[in-house]
């Protein structure tokens, strides 16, 4: 064998194994885990718009915006999907009896997690209420700290979702 087929013949194999350890580590995909602990991906999400709040009990601005996050995921299914998907996320780590008794107590409409997992495109927030929009190719596009108003949903109903789906 020639030294150029020898030299081809190490890069070629050097390059096939740094693509497959490289791939090897991307393989594991963003997951979260249902108050019912039902397990979903963020690609279950794929092609539609996905707002995540992450709240907690004991922080009062939190409770507050949880009847316009209500709203707002009820008026998605009034409107056949249309809309953003709307996810709550504990930020403390609760049993799932625990969250159960908050979605009744507060009277959360929209599925809560538990715990996300794997590599989402935004970090665990440092301040709640933090909210997050994710548009349908799964890329963050927006985040609001502190609590929600109705001015807000307004304005990310402008700015992302299309505004004649009567949201």
């Amino acid at each position: 064998m020639g030294r150029k087929q020898a030299l081809f013949l190490a890069v070629s194999c050097l390059t096939t194994t740094l693509l497959a350890t490289s791939l090897a580590g991307c393989g594991e995909p963003a997951t979260l885990t249902l108050s019912d602990g039902e397990r979903r991906e963020l690609s279950d999400y794929r092609g539609r718009w996905l707002v995540v709040n992450y709240f907690a009990e004991w922080c009062a601005p939190c409770l507050r915006e949880m009847p316009l996050l209500n709203e707002l995921h009820e008026l998605n299914a009034l409107n056949e999907g249309k809309g953003p998907e709307v996810l709550a996320v504990s930020f403390d780590a609760l049993s799932p009896a625990e969250l159960a008794r908050l979605k009744t107590d507060y009277r959360m409409t929209m599925p809560v997690a538990a715990s996300l997992e794997g590599p989402w495109p935004f970090d665990a927030p440092q301040a709640l209420p933090t909210t997050m929009v994710i548009n349908p190719s799964g890329k963050l596009v927006d985040s609001h700290q502190g609590e929600l108003k109705a001015e807000d949903l307004a304005r990310w109903q402008a700015q992302y979702w299309p505004k004649n789906e009567g949201l």
